[in-house]
Order: C-alpha cells, then structure tokens, then sequence
C-alpha cells in the first residue's frame, strides 16, 4: 500500500457545492415581465413599471449603488435570453433589449428621485403600486 493511501489528509476533500442562487420576490416578478417581452405574451399596464421600482427601491434599502442596479436588472434580464439563445429569435431579442432600456432608464429615475426633489414621481409610484395590489 502507498503512503499517501495512508495518509488521512493526503485523500482529496471535497468542499460541498455553495447553495443555489435565489431571486427575491421583486427580482422574479421582473423576471416574469421580461420574459412576457420575450414571449410577446405581456398584457399591457404597468407592471414592469411596478416591479423596476419594487425591485429599486430593495436594493436602494439594501445600500446598493445605482452601478449595482443597473448590473442587477441586466442580470435578470439575461436569464430568459441564456433559456432561449437560437437563430430566429431577433424580435424577440429586440423587444426584450426595448424592454430592459425602458427599465434601466426607469430604475435610474427611480434611484434619483428622492435626491432631485421630485416628489410627483415618487407620488405617482406610490398610487400605481396601491393600484396594482388592489388588483
């Protein structure tokens, strides 16, 4: 017998496997938005408005820097495109890119809101949000 069979730390250790990642609530609620602009299958309101301010303001509360928010959200968005990554697919391609410009520029408005001053958008937010949960 060899001596690294008898030696106990000369044995390969294997390192358990790091749990999986999980979106919160928020990030899967956009997830769902932009794979209805994936799909072509999103109803029209305000949804992705909604979920890019829920999801904004988490990470906001979370201490995250608007570079942060902004990975985040094309983080999200990447994962309908990794599930459906074929030739044929550039208008789908095209309306979730449509989709996640809309949601960048609604995230960084969103961000900056308090610090600007403009109560009329967080305002206006907030009544959409009220709007959507009595739904």
């Amino acid at each position: 017998m060899s001596l690294a069979l008898k030696i106990p730390q000369a044995a390969p250790v294997e390192e358990p496997a790091p749990p999986p990642y999980r979106l919160s609530a928020n990030e899967l609620i956009l997830r769902r938005e932009f794979e209805g602009f994936f799909n072509n299958t999103r109803k029209r309101g305000w949804q992705l408005h909604i979920a890019v301010w829920n999801l904004t303001e988490e990470l906001k509360r979370a201490g995250a820097l608007p570079e942060a928010v902004v990975k985040r959200i094309k983080y999200i968005a990447a994962i309908p495109v990794a599930f459906h990554y074929r030739v044929g697919y550039e208008s789908a391609h095209a309306r979730l890119r449509a989709a996640v410009n809309t949601a960048i520029s609604l995230s960084i408005a969103w961000y900056f809101a308090d610090e600007s001053g403009s109560e009329r958008l967080k305002s206006a937010g907030q009544r959409l949000r009220r709007a959507d949960e009595r739904v």
